[in-house]
């Protein structure tokens, strides 16, 4: 079956072969005489938690944009993306989908408690996460964010690149699925992250291959910014909010398969330097995005999305 892939989309796995020798060959270069500046970098999140190695592939500095605007740290990243001078091998882990997972399989009756005629409140809160875990290289450029006066706070950095992710799990309404999958992305992330300010943010386009035929190749867009600011207005849509977006279509025939709407208010507590925050929305999603053998006769098109979280 991934010889089928491999055949259907050589274009894609010619780029991913491409990516991989480029990032190794800077590694190898560097290898000759090792830059400074490698680093572990992590986050963690109910949602999506992560460590990563970063490695420079060249002497160059990683520039300091702590103090520019959001629009002037997009551009800068835009305008700096070729040729690629770091690289990053990440592993990241989806605890709360996991969680959903391990509900329905070990405590179903708990589990179909949540079901409210036909709403459960497990799938809601753990819905939009189609794998439990997966291997990441990225390659591109990178910003970093330092204010003067305080400590770095997590990554704190911007990367514009191209990612290329692994994985061996699909999950589906909380059923975890054998998939060995691979995904490419044009990727522009950053974290930045102050005492009293903490904005995350991710614009991407990719395309997802599956070793299982019964789970369908998609391209995407999606969109991602999450803004949360002690010192802003706690009812500010624009300063406290946060925004998801992503489209799915089928590779095979450019069938639209999928919308994913999210958005989220956050409410910061500034004497107890946290915040909650809670994400609503909806995902839609197409009964050909799927084989027969993985449709429920209880399955929507739509599942109501509903994130509570707190942030530190």
């Amino acid at each position: 079956m991934i010889r089928s892939i491999l055949q259907q989309h050589r274009s894609l796995v010619a780029l991913c072969l491409s990516g991989l020798l480029l990032a190794w060959g800077g590694a190898a270069r560097a290898a000759e005489g090792p830059p400074p500046g490698a680093e572990v970098v992590w986050e963690l999140d109910a949602y999506y938690s992560n460590v990563g190695l970063f490695l420079p592939l060249t002497q160059a500095p990683i520039p300091d944009l702590a103090e520019q605007s959001e629009a002037a740290i997009y551009r800068h990243l835009l305008l700096t993306s070729w040729p690629p001078r770091f690289a990053l091998v990440e592993l990241s882990l989806n605890p709360m989908p996991i969680l959903g997972v391990y509900l329905k399989k070990h405590q179903r009756s708990f589990y179909d408690q949540t079901d409210f005629d036909g709403f459960n409140l497990v799938e809601s809160v753990t819905a939009g996460f189609q794998e439990p875990y997966a291997a990441t290289l990225f390659f591109g450029n990178v910003a970093t964010f330092v204010r003067r006066g305080e400590s770095r706070l997590e990554t704190n950095k911007g990367y514009m690149g191209y990612l290329f992710s692994v994985g061996s799990q699909h999950i589906k309404d909380n059923v975890m699925i054998d998939d060995r999958w691979l995904e490419a992305e044009w990727k522009l992330k950053g974290d930045r992250k102050f005492e009293d300010l903490s904005h995350h943010w991710s614009f991407r386009l990719g395309a997802k291959l599956h070793e299982n035929s019964g789970i369908a190749d998609i391209a995407y867009i999606g969109l991602r910014r999450s803004l949360l600011d002690f010192q802003g207005a706690i009812f500010s849509w624009l300063e406290n909010s946060e925004i998801n977006l992503k489209t799915d279509f089928s590779l095979a025939d450019g069938r639209f398969l999928g919308q994913e709407v999210v958005v989220g208010k956050k409410f910061p507590l500034r004497g107890a330097r946290l915040a909650l925050s809670l994400d609503i929305g909806c995902i839609w999603q197409s009964a050909s995005r799927y084989a027969e053998r993985y449709r429920e006769p209880e399955d929507q098109s739509f599942t109501v999305v509903l994130r509570p979280n707190i942030e530190f």
